[in-house]
């Protein structure tokens, strides 16, 4: 397992903390991310025969959706483990490797494009909407969905569990340039839209309670997925195992008599039209 701390960008820490996390996104978070999918699509308006580029796909649950619609989808991600289960699920779509800004298509390839909770990991994201948008038709939709600035009892778990775990050293990520970055509200990411060339901007916001439990939801960081789970395997022996206590006593309090833990959650989404 790489370490974070020889990736010094941004960008280049996104790809060391997800790299090889194909199996464990799909047994933990990708359930999460998909309540938001029929919101996105509706968007953009995606039915029978839309050419759509799903951008940031991780295991296909966008794409598969779009595929049931009847759209013609291309499909991309920058970690091969998460293409590799993608393309087994959904052999009806198109699936490529890439990275934002660099995208492998001509302008104006696609009648839409959609990304379910990607904008959070783009270390330019000003560059890269600019990148997604001309990949667009003219007259075409964007739209994408974002984790808010604010979080949700159900993002605090793993906070709330290291916050009173002795010893616990907290990742020393690095940040997004300050003139690249933008505010993680509704407002904040409307303005990136606008800024983006993009017209009929419109924003929502989307709850739910995500269904888990405390066992199947620890997987995702005991096998060293994204920061938290980074974060918790650079910790000493007697340190995760502290830490593991103060989450089973956090995981309590958030589940029901039969063991099922409720993740109160919150989506911010986003769409527009590029400029005919």
């Amino acid at each position: 397992m790489s370490s974070y701390e020889d990736a010094p960008t941004f960008d280049e820490v996104e790809r060391v903390m997800w790299a090889d996390a194909g199996t464990a996104y799909e047994a933990v978070y990708a359930g999460l991310c998909a309540h938001t999918i029929p919101a996105l699509l509706d968007a953009v308006g995606v039915t029978a025969g839309t050419a759509l580029l799903d951008v940031g796909t991780g295991t296909g649950n966008a794409a598969r959706a779009a595929v049931a619609r009847g759209a013609e989808v291309t499909a991309i991600d920058a970690e091969p483990t998460m293409l590799d289960l993608a393309r087994a699920k959904v052999p009806e779509a198109r699936f490529e490797m890439a990275t934002v800004p660099d995208l492998p298509f001509e302008p104006g390839t696609f009648d839409a494009v959609v990304g379910n909770f990607v904008l959070n990991h783009f270390g330019k994201p000003r560059a890269a909407m600019a990148a997604l948008c001309s990949v667009a038709k003219p007259g075409g939709r964007v739209a994408f969905t974002l984790w808010p600035a604010e979080p949700t009892a159900g993002r605090t778990l793993f906070p709330r569990a290291w916050s009173v775990t002795e010893g616990w050293v907290p990742m020393d990520l690095p940040k997004i340039e300050e003139s690249d970055d933008y505010p993680r509200t509704e407002e904040g990411l409307a303005e990136l839209f606008r800024e983006s060339g993009l017209e009929d901007v419109a924003t929502s916001v989307i709850d739910w309670d995500h269904l888990t439990t405390a066992e199947d939801w620890w997987i995702g960081i005991a096998s060293g997925v994204a920061g938290s789970g980074r974060a918790y395997m650079a910790q000493k022996p007697e340190v995760r195992a502290a830490f593991h206590r103060n989450y089973l006593e956090v995981a309590a309090e958030m589940s029901d008599e039969d063991g099922t833990m409720r993740l109160p959650s919150r989506a911010l989404l986003a769409v527009g039209t590029v400029k005919a």
